[in-house]
């Protein structure tokens, strides 16, 4: 690996995906002390790339602009088209992530150009210094005018029914669950007939936040696959999305006959930082 410059926790990471092949089979963890003859295989970044090109890039970071339903992540070691392999394909392999969005999330994400930067960039975001918008269109009329909504959500421990969905304080009483501060600034911009253009603004990082305090307001976001629909709905896209081998995902048409749209009616509209002396806003014009 010293070849590739990986670190001894990069290789581990190759292998624990698969990705490092010896005689046309992954490499298992029990074989990582093995001497391999030869010459084995490592899979760098996904050959099926779209050529997504970033937005804006210098010297330190890039930014892209996610499209939706793609993993921030390979999911497995099976086909699961990601942004990272879009990263390293444009900037090369020491490229990173410095922030997440959701998979079912469009719109902009900040990528650094190696570890240092990575690290540098992503304390902006631990410290609150990085301002993010979004666009959000909800079912229903909200006609509050602006407001701050808060409401304490937790993560549920993974394997149990639904797991992947976060959970907001008095929705379910678990002992277990660590509830944490959550806040969501809201704006309606437009209305529709049947749904409301909302300006999103997070005050908080929590899991799902946006999606979950518009379920809990009674405004769920149109095209969510896990709140505001039928558990057995979020059960059929969860097991059609998630599959790990010759998976089938919920085409268009079946998505916007189960949740209203085909895809999640949510966007990170805006990023603005300062960095190395410098301000920077990244803004989309399209709406979705």
């Amino acid at each position: 690996m010293e070849i590739l410059g990986l670190n001894m926790a990069e290789a581990q990471k190759y292998i624990n995906k698969g990705k490092v092949i010896y005689q046309g089979k992954p490499l298992q963890n029990h074989e990582k002390n093995k001497i391999l003859e030869k010459s084995v295989k490592v899979l760098l970044f996904s050959a099926d790339c779209i050529g997504l090109n970033p937005i804006f890039t210098n010297e330190d970071f890039a930014i892209f602009n996610k499209p939706p339903k793609m993993l921030i992540h390979p999911k497995g070691r099976f086909a699961h088209h990601s942004l990272i392999d879009e990263i390293k394909a444009t900037l090369g392999e020491r490229a990173t992530l410095v922030h997440r969005i959701d998979k079912e999330t469009s719109g902009l994400v900040l990528a650094a150009k190696d570890y240092k930067r990575a690290s540098e960039l992503g304390e902006l975001f631990l410290k609150g210094a990085v301002f993010k918008k979004y666009l959000a269109l909800a079912r229903g009329k909200l006609e509050y005018g602006e407001f701050c909504f808060s409401l304490p959500l937790a993560t549920q421990q993974k394997g149990t029914d639904l797991s992947v969905r976060s959970l907001y304080l008095g929705q379910k009483r678990d002992l277990n669950l660590k509830f944490k501060e959550a806040k969501t600034q809201f704006k309606p911009l437009k209305f529709y007939k049947d749904t409301t253009l909302l300006e999103v603004i997070p005050k908080t990082g929590r899991t799902h936040q946006i999606r979950v305090h518009l379920f809990a307001l009674g405004f769920p976001i149109l095209g969510d696959p896990l709140y505001g629909c039928e558990d057995d709905k979020s059960r059929i896209y969860l097991d059609r999305e998630f599959i790990q081998e010759g998976y089938k995902p919920l085409n268009n048409e079946e998505r916007t006959r189960y949740f209203g749209a085909s895809r999640l009616m949510l966007q990170a509209q805006e990023l603005a930082f300062s960095y190395k002396g410098r301000d920077y806003t990244f803004s989309l014009k399209e709406e979705f």
